[in-house]
């Protein structure tokens, strides 16, 4: 018996034709989809489900994918008034200094929430914030973000890697003394990690390095980070894992694979600005993918060329950088966002359509994470992954040209239902099987620990910048 049929929707598949079914059906058994068509031809196929969800005025999608974020800063995107600096810091000290494994647990389930109810069924997760402020002095963080997503029940690829050198970097222990991390250990709980949570449940786990981009080359660290990334890579490559940098822009692309040897098809960089000629033809010749989040402040200091990269055959998925001070994790607004980056920047507005906006946050972003035959399109066989979206609301009619209304006009709020491996796990926006209130409250309280232990609590004295020009 078929587990579940959506029916009556304007299915929006992504598959290889592009199919844009106007009562379209989807059907669900075993967590993988048996069939995708009229919703005729579904109940024809399908007869007797255990259950059917009425889609009539929804769009039906795939689920959407985040291919880069940070684990961590739900608790902390509130602070620094938009003073990147200083935000930056206080994520270095709470990192490091601040945040026991109750922390990351409690910044999952609202991180893992959130992204449940705005649609996004697989997301990636850098354990820690800016390029290198990691959480690997023990395996407590990773594993307590791991029961979190389990509990949230999307998918989640959590980036794991060292700090930047020199090393040792300090961090304090949940005992309160002082421990002293070497590269050496960093990566012993690397492979702890992944012999303890990798590819469990919908947990999956890509490893990681910082980005060099220095201007002249010390011989001495040249040599160690070639080292750390050999060291790292074979470790992913043990596990079949993916391998991700955050933070590229000039030179720094020729400098990851002729310097040392990082790139190949299974790498995914993120922000990517500023790039050169040849760094654009390092992408195209090695194979890795760009991760370009347009409402970053990498975005704003730099440019990410993406109709270029996209003309020069490189694949480009478009992702949250979040959360951050200044973004959520709405990934119908970062599409929207992308079209407009690109169209301003060459006074062109016939670039990146909203097509293309919707397939780098479904199948592009799959393909950029290894997953393009499992995840990303409404296609027989693949994963049960899909939600609805409301077309009915007021910035949602006249009830026509139902792609580019979903590109241009939804928000996360206008997610209605979410399927995750044959799961219904939102219906109706409401959380089938979580206590929203409880997952709130809870990291409410394990915020007001973090500013105590920190002492960073003036960071969150607002001050919105009435009457001013500049912050």
């Amino acid at each position: 018996m078929t587990d579940l049929i959506v029916t009556g929707g304007v299915v929006i598949t992504l598959d290889a034709e592009r199919r844009v079914i106007p009562d379209g059906a989807v059907a669900l058994r075993g967590g993988r989809i048996m069939g995708v068509g009229s919703a005729a031809e579904i109940a024809a196929r399908f007869p007797d489900p255990a259950r059917v969800l009425d889609a009539r005025g929804k769009a039906v999608l795939p689920g959407l994918v985040d291919t880069h974020a940070h684990a961590g800063h739900g608790l902390v995107k509130t602070m620094g008034n938009g003073d990147s600096a200083a935000w930056s810091e206080a994520c270095r000290v709470i990192y490091s200094s601040a945040s026991p494994a109750s922390f990351w647990f409690a910044e999952a389930r609202l991180a893992g929430l959130e992204r449940l109810k705005a649609g996004v069924t697989t997301g990636v997760s850098v354990l820690g914030g800016g390029d290198c402020i990691m959480r690997l002095d023990t395996p407590a963080a990773g594993e307590a973000r791991a029961r979190a997503i389990a509990e949230i029940g999307i998918r989640d690829i959590m980036a794991v890697g060292p700090r930047r050198p020199p090393f040792p970097h300090d961090f304090v222990m949940e005992d309160g003394s002082t421990r002293a991390i070497r590269f050496e250990d960093m990566l012993e709980t690397m492979g702890l990690l992944f012999e303890r949570v990798h590819d469990r449940g919908r947990m999956r786990l890509c490893t990681f390095m910082p980005v060099y981009r220095e201007a002249t080359h010390d011989a001495a660290k040249v040599a160690e980070i070639k080292a750390q990334g050999r060291a790292v890579r074979e470790l992913g490559a043990r596990f079949k894992a993916r391998f991700h940098q955050d933070g590229h822009r000039t030179h720094s692309i020729v400098m990851a694979d002729q310097m040392f040897g990082l790139l190949g098809p299974d790498a995914f960089l993120s922000h990517c600005t500023d790039l050169s000629d040849e760094d654009i033809a390092t992408l195209a010749r090695t194979g890795a993918h760009v991760i370009h989040n347009p409402m970053a402040v990498a975005a704003v200091r730099g440019f990410c060329p993406v109709v270029k990269l996209l003309d020069a055959g490189v694949n480009v998925a478009i992702a949250s950088d979040g959360t951050a001070p200044d973004r959520s994790g709405d990934m119908f607004r970062h599409a929207f966002e992308a079209m407009r980056y690109a169209q301003r920047a060459a006074r062109d507005d016939s670039l990146i359509p909203p097509g293309r906006a919707l397939e780098m946050i479904t199948i592009d972003a799959a393909a950029a994470l290894g997953m393009q035959r499992e995840i990303g399109s409404l296609e027989e066989g693949k994963r049960a992954d899909l939600i609805t979206v409301d077309l009915t609301a007021p910035h949602m009619a006249p009830g026509n040209m139902p792609v580019w209304r979903v590109v241009c006009y939804a928000t996360a709020t206008d997610v209605r239902d979410v399927v995750v491996g044959g799961e219904l796990l939102m219906e109706g926006r409401r959380l089938t099987h979580l206590d929203e209130a409880e997952i709130l409250a809870a990291a409410e309280a394990e915020t007001v620990q973090m500013l105590d232990r920190s002492g960073l609590a003036h960071l969150t004295v607002e001050d919105p910048g009435w009457r001013r020009t500049r912050r």
